[in-house]
């Protein structure tokens, strides 16, 4: 019975542990259009050589999944939860995405205007602020500060969005930790 109690008590503590890491905590599970998505993984996004903590991220799916590419393409709805450590403007945070597409996606120069749509979605964030992003078939949309945007029109910009995160990423770590590994 002693043993029973404590595998449980481990589960259990696996369980929770398995959304919380270095003690920033995301919900197991986001419901996006009425369907219910899993934490696939958190990263934690460093910059610069000195390693500093910028945010860490959660990247919720349908399914869990380690094949980026499969995820990226398939239709169904995904989301990425930034979870800020420290204060970043705008602008860096702005310039990121655009870095960030130009390097992941050959296509970038077709997307300018729907990036640039984005982008004017983001703030400046503080210690603790959030910004989710919700990718959808058609789209995409940004919330953050108790506002959600109106949604940038796209498939191929969803997608674009997305490989920011997952091919030729900024942090290679952080992409690690959102798929899983």
């Amino acid at each position: 019975m002693k043993k029973l109690i404590c595998f449980l008590t481990l589960a259990i503590t696996l369980n929770l542990s398995a959304a919380t890491l270095d003690g920033i905590t995301f919900a197991d599970k986001a419901n996006v259009e009425g369907k219910e998505l899993v934490l696939n993984g958190i990263g934690i996004r460093k910059a610069t050589f000195l390693k500093i903590k910028v945010y860490y991220g959660a990247l919720y799916l349908e399914a869990k999944s380690k094949d980026a590419a499969s995820f990226i393409a398939a239709s169904t709805p995904k989301q990425i939860v930034m979870h800020f450590v420290r204060e970043v403007d705008a602008k860096k945070l702005r310039d990121a995405f655009v870095e960030g597409m130009e390097g992941s996606n050959k296509n970038h120069e077709a997307l300018k205007s729907s990036l640039e749509k984005f982008n004017s979605f983001i703030p400046d964030v503080v210690k603790d602020d959030l910004i989710t992003i919700t990718f959808l078939n058609d789209g995409v949309t940004v919330a953050t500060k108790g506002k959600t945007s109106e949604k940038i029109s796209g498939t191929d910009f969803s997608k674009a969005l997305l490989n920011i995160w997952f091919t030729n990423p900024r942090d290679e770590n952080l992409r690690t930790g959102l798929l899983g590994l």
